[in-house]
């Protein structure tokens, strides 16, 4: 009798063990990377740094990680129909049925409304700006991703408000050369995005995202080369009108190599759909960053 017994309980040990990596697939954690823009404000104010900013960082980092796992799961209720036609996103714990849209939607409203509570008791600036980020990509699931152009705003805006959150929690001065820079930034990310979904699905590109027919790869080549100019620019103005250090100027052949590896990796690779695989996986890519911080952290007399 004791076998069936332990048989039973390894069985629900088991299953709750899956139903845990549901969750974490659920909140998908491996896109918390894209968060790390939090830690914008830290790098600007590096030589005043205090144990205290590198502590709210840390928490408004947590934060922004909860708020953007909301609005993933509202987002994947909101497309789980179109995302089992896709090839990749169908495996999703919502699409695949392995978590129950109404469970989905309740972990929604408990994780947003601790986690707003939680960044007003923070700082009341930061706490606008999340509630800004929230709103907007509440927006942005339930209608405004349908209208070709504004959806890779929205996108890169969001990418701004979490750099502008990191600024605030810290009071660090703000960069406006430096927000532009990860404004045009991640406009090439998600300019390039959209390129690899078209290359990936193909045909069944309007089926899966309903503006994705009005892209074309032809449009999308000619915006990526004014956006990488963009970029690099407005990076380079940053370093010459803002950076306290004149030798910051050697970062810029770094910028520039990340993005060129970047277009290479959408270009050759499976990686250009998710730019938060390319810091997890591509080397080369991990690499420049970690030179591009030394070199920062050099310069600013902190390393």
């Amino acid at each position: 009798m004791l076998a069936p017994i332990t048989n039973n309980r390894n069985s629900r040990t088991a299953s709750r063990f899956v139903g845990i990596s549901h969750y974490l697939r659920l909140f998908r954690i491996r896109q918390w990377s894209k968060n790390l823009f939090v830690f914008t404000g830290l790098l600007l104010s590096m030589q005043a740094l205090d144990l205290v900013m590198v502590q709210h960082s840390i928490y408004a980092f947590l934060l922004f990680c909860g708020i953007s796992s909301t609005v993933y799961i509202l987002n994947d209720m909101v497309d789980i129909e179109k995302d089992r036609l896709h090839p990749v996103k169908r495996y999703r714990p919502l699409p695949a049925g392995q978590i129950k849209v109404v469970y989905a939607a309740i972990t929604a409203i408990v994780l947003c409304a601790g986690v707003l509570l939680l960044a007003y008791r923070l700082h009341m600036y930061f706490g606008i700006t999340l509630s800004a980020y929230f709103l907007l990509n509440l927006l942005y699931s339930f209608k405004l991703k349908e209208y070709v152009f504004v959806d890779i705003i929205i996108i890169s805006s969001g990418f701004v408000l979490r750099a502008l959150s990191g600024i605030l929690i810290v009071g660090a001065e703000i960069s406006m050369w430096f927000l532009l820079s990860i404004a045009f930034l991640t406009l090439f990310l998600g300019v390039n995005k959209r390129k690899k979904e078209l290359l990936l699905l193909k045909d069944g590109s309007k089926a899966h995202r309903k503006n994705l027919s009005q892209y074309s790869i032809s449009m999308i080549n000619e915006m990526i080369p004014m956006l990488t100019a963009c970029t690099v620019l407005s990076y380079a103005f940053f370093i010459i009108y803002e950076s306290t250090s004149p030798y910051m100027i050697i970062t810029i052949p770094m910028v520039l190599y990340g993005i060129f590896r970047y277009q290479y990796l959408t270009n050759q690779t499976e990686l250009g759909e998710s730019p938060e695989l390319v810091l997890l996986k591509d080397r080369p890519t991990v690499m420049i960053m970690l030179l591009w911080a030394a070199m920062y952290g050099l310069n600013m007399g902190v390393l």
